[in-house]
């Protein structure tokens, strides 16, 4: 099979578009690697930020397969269902969600309305834009404020979570001054944070679960995933080891991955996703409650990710894997 691998160079440092030529991420590398080995005939091409550029590279791309792994367009995450949009409009065979399963994805606040629609629990939010309240539930504090369309903890640091108004305020101001989008402030659910790899279309299958431990981090940092915890290599959070649980009963197991499918199926997703959920045990009346905190449409795929460390668990090396995810695409 001839498969183009499409991809969007971003700057390491502070996740905005790169000036120049650069090489391809270590992703791109690593899928192409696989492919190649596997008997396809695989290249890289590199998303340009020209959208009438990107037509004519995508037009004139003669491969049976794209596999996308772009995740923003000119250096703009929300521009990601975008070039979904244009690989539809060209009608070209590709990897994960359509621009509509994208775009339900990014806006976290209509999916949770969606979840909450289908009786999947999420922690209680408010959407604010500058100047007026869009939606909201009523909220206690703790409160995690955070972008409503951002993805890989852009804007989530230790400062995320609030206690009381004032750091609320000052922290909603921030985040439209910052990035200037819509704020979502959710609940913050205390306990423990894990990830739900799925996979499938007609029938998707989840995962196991997979479960960054912060219990050894120290006190004074805040137990979340906070863009530092996820891309700083000298952050304390290195300390924090991603297992598989095992005390988690088997029917909370159960609910957890029916959840995460559900949500995977409801957002429209296909091929793979990952959920991103928080588990809470009441240790008095031992009941376990799981939120589902957002849905990775498109999720990090490197060897070392969280998707490849659930699919080896599963049975799935690397490279049956990604050998899978084409496939998936190829046959729809």
């Amino acid at each position: 099979m001839r498969i183009t691998i499409l991809y969007d160079i971003q700057d390491e440092e502070d996740g905005k578009r790169a000036n120049g030529e650069q090489p391809a991420p270590v992703v791109c590398q690593q899928v192409e690697d696989v492919l190649t080995k596997r008997g396809h005939e695989a290249k890289l091409l590199a998303a340009s930020d020209n959208i009438r550029t990107l037509a004519s590279q995508i037009d004139k791309d003669n491969s049976d397969l794209i596999f996308n792994l772009c995740e923003s367009l000119k250096g703009i995450s929300q521009y990601e269902q975008n070039v979904a949009s244009l690989l539809e409009v060209l009608g070209k065979r590709f990897t994960g969600a359509e621009a509509f399963g994208l775009a339900l994805a990014q806006d976290k606040a209509l999916s949770k309305k969606i979840f909450h629609f289908h009786g999947i629990r999420y922690p209680k939010f408010s959407l604010m834009r500058a100047g007026r309240v869009d939606y909201s539930d009523e909220l206690d504090f703790p409160l995690i404020v955070k972008p409503a369309n951002e993805d890989s903890s852009i804007g989530i640091d230790g400062n995320a979570i609030v206690r009381n108004l004032k750091d609320l305020m000052e922290r909603i101001s921030y985040i439209h001054t910052e990035f200037n989008t819509p704020v979502l402030i959710e609940e913050f659910i205390e306990g423990r944070e894990l990830y739900i790899g799925v996979l499938g279309n007609d029938k998707p299958e989840a995962l196991p679960i997979l479960e960054w431990d912060f219990s050894s981090i120290p006190d004074d940092f805040p137990k979340i995933a906070t863009n530092e915890a996820k891309w700083d290599e000298d952050s304390v959070y290195k300390q924090a080891p991603e297992v598989f649980p095992n005390d988690i009963p088997g029917e909370v197991v159960q609910r957890i991955q029916e959840d995460a499918v559900n949500a995977f199926k409801l957002l429209h997703l296909r091929d793979y996703g990952r959920v991103d959920m928080r588990l809470f045990h009441d240790a008095k009346t031992d009941e376990w409650r799981n939120y589902i905190i957002e849905v990775n449409p498109n999720p990090y795929l490197e060897k070392k990710s969280e998707l490849a460390m659930s699919a080896r668990k599963h049975g799935l090396s690397y490279p049956d894997l990604v050998e899978k995810i084409a496939q998936m695409a190829f046959e729809r």
